[in-house]
């Protein structure tokens, strides 16, 4: 009606005033109903609700049962006529043969026991008529002979009696000699599936009737614990949840939870928050471990059983000799990133950082049965990261940064260590001071681990290595036998590779 106005002439002024006002009255009707909306009762909201699902779920069963029902009745029809039929083919096929017209006239004149047969017919194989009893056939019988398939029920539907017409070929030991025609009264059955069609839709409706009823005692109980929620909400929170929301939001009793929860949720998103930041000075996993477990920031811990994983830069006194400390850092920013990468593909944690060297536990605080396999995969990672890194560090003319790492596993306890005023989660033992024995220990761009690394669950089936000499490190009486880990064989791995394209996908 506006954009007519607009095309009859009327000022430019005038319609837009006009049009604006129309968007306003509907706006305004838009807020209406939904003010209405939210006004009504979740009880009476949830019974139209329930109403209309158990409306829809027994229409369509009632709907699925009819259809289910009208198709049995046509099958159980349709089979009975053809039974019918083969039963007389079968009867008449010797007769036939013989060309018994008496016999055959007797067979066709069952048809008289019989309310449902209005007709038998038996053709022999040139169409010629044998004997026919009731009703004749509509069909061409001649067709039907000539026809290489067997023939499908024909109805008469010009006919009051609902009649149809089945077809059977009369044969002798596999010799065609003639067919045999049945014509069936559908009326009855026509008449029990209306019968049985009102007494489904006379129940599909009362059911209908009793859901509706039933489902407004059902949505007010139901509605209930969420009203009694909403009052526990408001206890907890201290005011009502109108007087901090405006009143464009729900009235009812959702509306109130969701003031008093989204007040909850401001919270836990603080504390969100107060997590993403502790977790950029501790790994992720400890820091939900000290901020779940208040109980847990006292000193001491528990003994358990882990790998760790040291991991140093060869000559970096040297390397760092002719650079400023901002160069040092970026260059140690770097290599620390992907190495905290490889390690939390690998379900380590970063303990901690000491100077050029990063150690990573495995199995701790997360309990893992498989550290060891975790903690060598880790190793492999860093190895071929360095060596991504190197090459492109050789197309910018940089030098290159050789790594070595050291594993080992055992006993160790993990919990907070320090003073009350000032402490750290981390890993102590014998079995950590071997780790970093074998780090010391191990080769430019090698990875060293022990014999109890290799004694975990899946390594020796998994990770390629090769036993050297026990040798005895220091401060420890005991000697330990170190394994130098095969990379070739371990990079060639499919996980490995995957692993690397998520860890550097700019890394050529």
């Amino acid at each position: 009606m506006v954009v007519a106005r607009l095309f009859a002439g009327e000022p430019l002024s005038l319609f837009l005033h006009s049009a604006l006002n129309t968007l306003n009255s509907k706006e305004k009707f838009i807020r209406t109903i939904e003010k209405i909306s939210n006004s009504i009762p979740l009880a009476l909201k949830w019974s139209a609700m329930i109403s209309g699902f158990v409306l829809v779920i027994m229409g369509s069963l009632g709907w699925y049962l009819i259809n289910q029902q009208t198709e049995s009745t046509r099958q159980q029809s349709e089979l009975l006529g053809q039974v019918v039929a083969d039963q007389l083919s079968r009867a008449a096929s010797e007769p036939l043969l013989a060309d018994d017209d008496l016999t055959l006239q007797v067979l066709v004149s069952q048809q008289e026991k019989s309310a449902l047969i209005l007709g038998m017919e038996i053709y022999d194989i040139t169409g010629k008529l044998k004997a026919r009893a009731g009703l004749p056939s509509i069909t061409d019988i001649q067709n039907i002979i000539t026809s290489a398939t067997i023939a499908q029920p024909v109805n008469w539907e010009s006919n009051a009696l609902g009649a149809v017409s089945f077809y059977s070929p009369i044969q002798f030991k596999d010799v065609n000699a003639g067919i045999a025609v049945v014509t069936i009264n559908h009326k009855p059955f026509e008449q029990y599936m209306k019968t049985l069609t009102r007494a489904l839709l006379t129940t599909t409706v009362g059911l209908i009737v009793i859901g509706g009823l039933l489902a407004i005692p059902l949505a007010y109980r139901l509605a209930k614990p969420i009203h009694q929620l909403a009052e526990v909400g408001e206890a907890l929170e201290g005011t009502l949840a109108h007087s901090v929301y405006s009143a464009e939001h729900r009235a009812d009793a959702i509306g109130r939870i969701m003031a008093t929860f989204r007040h909850v949720g401001d919270k836990l998103e603080q504390n969100k928050q107060a997590e993403m930041a502790f977790s950029r000075h501790l790994s992720p996993s400890i820091a939900r471990e000290v901020l779940n477990k208040p109980q847990g920031t006292a000193l001491g811990g528990t003994t358990t059983e882990a790998s760790v994983l040291f991991c140093d830069i060869v000559g970096f006194t040297q390397l760092s000799e002719n650079m400023s400390p901002e160069a040092v850092g970026e260059l140690l920013n770097l290599y620390f990133r992907y190495f905290s990468l490889a390690a939390h593909s690998c379900v380590g944690t970063v303990d901690k950082f000491i100077g050029d060297c990063i150690m990573i536990v495995f199995g701790v605080p997360e309990r893992d049965p498989l550290h060891g396999l975790h903690a060598l995969t880790c190793a492999v990672l860093i190895q071929e990261i360095a060596t991504r890194l190197n090459q492109r560090r050789k197309q910018q003319g940089l030098a290159s940064v050789e790594l070595r790492l050291g594993i080992n596993s055992g006993q160790m306890l993990a919990g907070n260590l320090g003073g009350e005023e000032r402490m750290q989660y981390t890993v102590v033992g014998d079995a950590v001071n071997v780790a970093s024995r074998m780090c010391s220990l191990c080769k430019p761009g090698k990875v060293l681990a022990t014999q109890t690394v290799f004694d975990q669950p899946r390594v020796k089936t998994t990770v390629h290595a090769k036993a050297l000499p026990p040798i005895t490190v220091r401060g420890r009486k005991q000697a330990v036998i170190p394994y130098l880990v095969d990379l070739n064989n371990f990079v060639e791995d499919v996980r490995i590779r995957d692993e690397l394209e998520q860890i550097l996908p700019q890394v050529s």
